[in-house]
């Protein structure tokens, strides 16, 4: 088992092809360990897949990488310990009681050399403890007494004694066929799917993607709204290359993501607005965009050339084996990852980048796998995917991505784009009693109105309440900087449309400032007490009111200036 230092701390950093290595180089020493212990092969695979699980996601754990064979040996004890205790029924397949002979072969022959081979097992099964173990570690798939030995935590030379021990309790003829007759036992590469599959190095989403270091030497833009920086995500695992561009900003370079940028363009989020009497906390959504949520899934797929299916929740179990069954083809068979509302967190989009124990866990990454409140059965591997078990239950939707197909031209994308945009802006009331567009400004303001929202004595109200206004302050804030790096880009791919799309672009741009003025009132972006002890002075509130007044003017002289250019 010679050095393999040097894979553990790969995937000690995250690295699963690194992982999957020393699955292939250690799965039939598992397997065979493991049969030492309960004496059948199919309960052992089981134990076998469910310590690999287990040792991924202790991998960081292992303070000296070179002791990872007798560490996974100590975690395979643990479990084959777990199913003696719990007492468990062993149960083998039906085919491996009915021993049905292959075409072509002498059935006669067949059952003898069945029963050739229980006897060689049966054998191996009586030797003593450390013989038997030693015996099977040896021949289940060539290791040598050294990797035995570190393995097992012994001196080569007592893995030797045993071995020889051992090959004079035996009859010579089964000596020989101990090789083969352990060998069948050996489990194959799908053990290595079984035991997990998962999506290197799907680049993550987060609300704190700018803060978490730079890329191309640049500080990424803010990436704050889920379907798009989703689909930007999948887009760059799949190589789709839609570059970036630097910007200048706040005093800074920034790396702005040209697929991010489209995605927010081509989808309407860029130009969205909404605002729920109550202080609803879900304002931002996506689901809250329209109407109709194939809208901006379907402008999205459209767009970037992809097939997609959009599945909604049944609460059936047939519902829950169409989701799984899904999310496994995709992820197993297409190298795809899915996108899912849900899962961790509120009904918002996250990232399923793989699946194990059969489906019954998903691993991916989510807006909300940090956030105490929705992370308690959330369990976190290496790379920092999160896995959650019995996802189901906070699953609302699946967006699954399809076959690759042929895009309508860009203007046409753009225009169409465009059109939607208006459509976004100018909705005055979308479903679930939400003020849309350029109406939410106007019921954002009126609630800021309202004194007796603000119970000064409350911090729990006013932690929701300051919350949802932030909320709106950063959908427009990012929103309309997106909108604005999005009309750029139309301008430069339509000429003829550039001078009011370029006009509008500064209107945009001038509404994200705004927002940055009413952050000032509050303490900035960051959500804390004070800010919200700060929402609730009636005379703050009062400084608000005007700004988000002049914020909708610019949001309604912006459009006028689309349709201008749709006009042409």
């Amino acid at each position: 088992m010679t050095d393999w230092k040097e894979r553990v701390e790969r995937a000690q950093r995250g690295d699963l092809a690194a992982f999957d290595e020393l699955v292939r180089k250690f799965r039939d020493m598992a397997v065979g360990y493991a049969y030492t212990v309960l004496n059948d092969f199919y309960l052992s695979e089981d134990v076998a897949q469910e310590a690999f699980v287990r040792a991924y996601l202790d991998i960081q754990s292992l303070r000296e990488p070179g002791a990872f064979p007798s560490w996974l040996r100590r975690i395979v004890f643990k479990y084959c310990d777990r199913y003696l205790r719990k007492q468990r029924v062993l149960l083998r397949p039906l085919d491996a009681a009915l021993d049905i002979a292959s075409p072509g072969k002498n059935p006669h022959d067949e059952a003898a050399r069945r029963e050739e081979h229980d006897r060689v097992m049966s054998s191996i099964d009586a030797l003593p403890d450390s013989e038997r173990t030693a015996t099977t570690l040896f021949y289940i798939n060539g290791y040598s007494m050294a990797e035995v030995g570190e393995f097992l935590e012994v001196p080569v030379s007592t893995v030797k004694n045993n071995l020889h021990s051992a090959r004079k309790r035996l009859k010579r003829r089964w000596t020989a066929m101990m090789k083969d007759s352990l060998r069948q036992h050996a489990p194959g590469d799908d053990f290595n799917e079984r035991v997990r599959d998962v999506l290197a190095e799907v680049p993550r989403v987060s609300f704190t993607l700018h803060r978490s270091g730079k890329t191309d030497g640049l500080q990424r833009c803010p990436e704050c709204f889920p379907f798009p920086a989703c689909m930007r995500s999948s887009l760059e695992f799949m190589g789709e290359d839609y570059g970036f561009r630097a910007v200048e900003g706040h005093g800074s370079t920034w790396r702005l993501d040209n697929a991010y940028t489209y995605l927010m363009g081509v989808t309407g989020m860029a130009f969205k607005m909404t605002w729920k009497d109550g202080w609803y906390l879900g304002n931002p959504g996506i689901n809250h965009l329209t109407d109709d949520l194939s809208q901006p899934y379907g402008r999205a797929f459209e767009a970037v050339g992809y097939a997609y299916d959009l599945l909604l929740k049944k609460d059936t179990a047939e519902c829950e084996a169409e989701f799984r069954k899904r999310i496994i083809e995709s992820v197993r068979d297409k190298r795809h990852p899915v996108i899912a509302r849900g899962v961790v967190g509120p009904p918002e989009e996250c990232m399923i980048v793989g699946f194990d124990e059969g489906g019954d866990v998903l691993i991916g990454w989510s807006y909300f796998q940090t956030a105490a409140e929705f992370n308690q059965n959330v369990e976190f591997e290496p790379s920092g995917y999160f896995r959650k078990k019995g996802w189901f239950e906070d699953t609302v939707s699946l967006v699954l991505i399809g076959d690759k197909v042929e895009k309508p031209p860009r203007e046409e994308i753009c225009r169409k784009a465009l059109r939607w945009a208006l459509t976004v802006s100018r909705t005055p009331r979308v479903k679930g009693g939400f003020s849309s567009g350029h109406a939410a400004y106007g019921a954002w303001a009126d609630a800021l109105r309202r004194d007796e929202d603000m119970p000064a004595d409350d911090m729990d109200v006013l932690r929701v309440n300051y919350h949802v206004h932030e909320d709106a302050v950063g959908t427009a804030a990012e929103g309309r900087w997106y909108a604005a790096q999005f009309l750029k880009q139309v301008a430069e791919d339509i000429p003829d449309m550039a001078r009011p799309l370029l006009a509008a672009a500064r209107y945009y741009e001038a509404e994200h400032d705004l927002m940055w003025k009413i952050w000032g009132f509050t303490g900035g972006p960051a959500r804390t007490d004070e800010g919200a002890l700060n929402l609730a002075d009636p005379a703050v509130r009062k400084k608000m009111i005007p700004i988000i007044g002049e914020a909708r003017k610019l949001d309604e002289k912006a459009a006028a200036l689309v349709e201008r250019a749709l006009a042409g």
